[in-house]
């Protein structure tokens, strides 16, 4: 099976091939053997080459939203590749990948920001979750504040690319 694995702007392709209880997963030309430990509604336990690992994770139809050391990972179908920023004119709108937790908004409305940079810290499933600027670019609107509670798909951070 093939999924479209997004994180920001980047975007890959995932291969998953199962036996029996492992799985064969090839990333960018790497390959991971991946062990299913345990699994409870919403976590999974893991091992990957060795490692003992845990994961959080969400689904809205087609998409699935894997929590993992401290980044949230998106991934669909490679044929139902939703991005997570809409907007035209150059406006990007950035969106709670999950719910969660405003822990910090680290930039305000007119601040320029550069590709990668940290806007908003979210706290959701026990982890903390970066928000970055998929582009550089400068801030049209931030619609959130800390400690307020956001939902799943909530516009966060309204970004003009440069």
């Amino acid at each position: 099976m093939q999924l479209r694995y997004q994180i920001g702007s980047d975007s890959r392709t995932v291969t998953l091939e199962r036996e029996g209880n492992q799985y064969r997963v090839v990333v960018d030309g790497r390959h991971y053997t991946v062990t299913i430990q345990d699994t409870s509604e919403g976590e999974i336990t893991f091992v990957v080459d060795g490692n003992l690992r845990q994961a959080y994770i969400a689904a809205q139809g087609e998409q699935r939203y894997v929590a993992f050391d401290a980044t949230v990972h998106s991934f669909s179908k490679s044929d139902s590749n939703k991005p997570r920023r809409s907007g035209t004119g150059g406006e990007n709108s950035l969106t709670a990948a999950m719910p969660g937790q405003v822990v910090n908004v680290l930039v305000k409305e007119g601040d320029e920001v550069k590709r990668g940079q940290t806007l908003v810290i979210l706290e959701a499933m026990k982890m903390e979750i970066r928000v970055t600027a998929p582009a550089d670019g400068r801030i049209a609107k931030a619609l959130v504040s800390s400690g307020q509670i956001v939902e799943r798909g909530q516009r966060l951070i309204d970004l003009i690319s440069s």
